[in-house]
């Protein structure tokens, strides 16, 4: 990405600091920004030589805040301090404060926890970019109220494919792979979901470790663990959430005597399961004196042991490895596999104990009041993958042509839209021959090839309320025209439960949708040759589909709205910055040069 700005902050490792800025991401207000606080101060020295305070600290944006520090120090503490203090000093007026930190190369300390005495964090790169779209503040892991954002905008990538541990035609997504590709994801996407990261059994042919073994364990089929956590660092840094897929169904045993892996979570609990554990009805013949399985579609799992989950043991276990998957791995939300096999029920119960920002639940069924009475069950506090706007909307009305199959289609019909991950093709349903369909429903993942086909579903996904869900092949391949139609969604601020005004016909389908900022008009099939009402600006066009927008993202500028001097709005890599003066702030209004 061209930067729009430049900080000059070239540390060499082991060199002191001189004449330099540090950042400091407070973690918000579930961390440091607590009780409105907005005091923050550095006291900095050299070696053993008398260390001095900065002034107070100013925000950057978002959570990060920021600090000259004009002399040669290179030892640092960060310090929060009451509203009231006038001044930084050692007093009752302070808070919080760090240990002694050596920045050494890196320039942003990022709070992650209260500590006992004194407030935990990690060290990163802050070059005062803002990536991922209009974000791009560094994310750090904290505890939500809902596991469901209210007027969600956020789109997600998909970051695997079936046997992309292997390359299968469209790369690899190893860890060290995708740590390449970090920059540019997040220049469209706000979220990423990663595969199974637990060491799990069944993936010498490329299996992407859908049967776990030891969940603490986390180098697996895509890498090691300190690749995965630097992964995990670099899209935080780049202000992206990232998914973790939580496989809480069933376990592995390969031994096939039924004997389970501890599962020890360090401060979070240690737990040894036993046969008990597992549901009574399990058919790998363990002999169990558990509860029969709750689950409700498909509850048993042939290729691995069941977890009884009304077992209080394997509640708190499931409890013990969300808190640790969000503590110690930094994960930011779930995507919970397999759902059927355990009542969803069980979803609220973890989410409410784990706290994560976002949850999507995988339970296969495509009749949408199903799908709409698992997430009531699941207490309204998760998402659900829309397999029925999958097979309603994409397979049985793009690819046939059939348009009014589009119409209120899926969770959106039930008013659902909030709760709803809209999808085109995953992992499971894309190329894995007999046992899979693709949206075309020709098993063999081949309609990926027909460029039209293609467009009108991704002009369909990324047009509609929900929250979006990028397949990575599919972005591998059609990657500059799924740019432009993400453009047009961010630009007129389209989220989880935009209003829709929409009309269709066997070969006809016509949308506007209202965000924010502005409004998405999606044209499939004949309404293609229809020309957009005046003031739109194209995002794509095509056979077959076309789509336009109005907008220009979130303008929250308070400085440029009060100003007399004439402002500039432009587009750069996909987003709009605004010109004031000398000034440059982007779509939130946050300056940045």
């Amino acid at each position: 990405m061209k930067k729009i700005f430049a900080i000059a902050m070239a540390l060499a490792c082991g060199m002191a600091l001189q004449a330099k800025t540090l950042y400091l991401n407070t973690g918000g207000t579930a961390l440091w920004e607590t009780d409105n606080a907005n005091h923050f101060a550095v006291w900095h020295w050299q070696g053993s030589g008398q260390g001095q305070w900065t002034g107070w600290m100013s925000r950057v944006n978002g959570n990060v805040w920021s600090v000259n520090v004009s002399d040669a120090s290179n030892m640092v503490i960060f310090c929060r301090f009451s509203n009231s203090a006038t001044s930084p000093d050692w007093g009752t007026n302070m808070w919080n404060q760090t240990e002694d930190l050596e920045p050494g190369s890196n320039n942003l300390f990022t709070i992650t926890g209260w500590g006992n005495g004194k407030s935990q964090g990690t060290w990163s790169v802050y070059s005062g970019d803002n990536p991922g779209g209009e974000g791009g503040d560094p994310v750090v892991p904290s505890d939500f109220a809902s596991a469901v954002p209210s007027q969600c905008e956020d789109i997600i990538l998909q970051t695997f494919y079936w046997k992309s541990n292997i390359n299968s035609g469209y790369g690899d997504t190893k860890w060290a792979t995708l740590s390449g590709q970090v920059d540019e994801i997040s220049k469209s996407f706000t979220m990423v979901w990663l595969p199974p990261s637990a060491q799990a059994s069944g993936i010498s042919q490329g299996g992407l470790g859908y049967i776990p073994l030891e969940y603490s364990s986390q180098s697996c089929q895509m890498g090691k663990r300190a690749a995965l956590e630097s992964l995990i660092g670099d899209f935080h840094n780049h202000g992206l959430r990232v998914i973790a897929d939580i496989v809480i169904n069933h376990i592995g045993n390969p031994e096939g005597n039924c004997s389970l892996k501890v599962q020890n979570f360090g401060s979070y609990g240690s737990f040894t399961p036993t046969k008990d554990w597992l549901t009574s009805d399990d058919e790998g013949g363990c002999g169990s004196n558990g509860n029969a399985d709750d689950g409700q579609h498909d509850a048993n799992y042939p290729s691995a042991r069941d977890w009884d989950h009304k077992n209080t043991q394997v509640q708190n276990m499931c409890k013990a490895y969300l808190k640790w998957m969000k503590g110690e791995m930094k994960y930011d939300g779930f995507r919970y596999d397999y759902v059927g096999g355990f009542h969803v029920s069980h979803i609220n119960d973890y989410n409410a104990a784990s706290k994560p920002y976002f949850s999507v639940i995988e339970y296969w069924m495509g009749d949408a009041n199903e799908l709409k009475t698992r997430i009531d069950q699941a207490g309204k506090n998760t998402l659900a993958f829309d397999f029925a706007t999958k097979y309603t909307a994409f397979r049985d009305g793009i690819y046939q042509k059939n348009y009014t199959n589009c119409l209120n289609a899926g969770l959106r019909g039930k008013g659902y839209s909030r709760y709803a991950v809209n999808f085109i093709d995953n992992h499971d349903t894309f190329n894995r021959g007999n046992e899979s369909e693709d949206v075309a429903n020709k098993r063999d993942g081949s309609s990926i090839n027909d460029q039209s086909l293609m467009m009108r579903c991704h002009a369909y996904l990324l047009s509609m309320p929900g929250v979006p869900c990028v397949f990575y092949p599919h972005w591998v391949q059609y990657k500059s025209e799924i740019q432009k139609m993400i453009v047009a969604r961010r630009m007129a601020g389209i989220h989880s439960e935009s209003t829709v005004e929409e009309s269709a016909s066997t070969g006809y389908y016509k949308a506007t949708v209202h965000g924010k900022y502005g409004n998405v008009i999606v044209y499939l099939g004949s309404a293609a040759g229809e020309a957009a009402p005046t003031g739109y600006q194209q995002a794509v066009k095509g056979s077959d589909y076309a789509m336009y927008y109005t907008g220009n993202g979130a303008q929250g500028v308070e400085e440029v709205r009060g100003s007399n001097v004439q402002t500039t709005k432009y587009l750069q890599d996909g987003r709009l910055y605004i010109r004031c003066g000398e000034k440059m702030y982007d779509a939130q209004g946050r300056l940045v040069k």
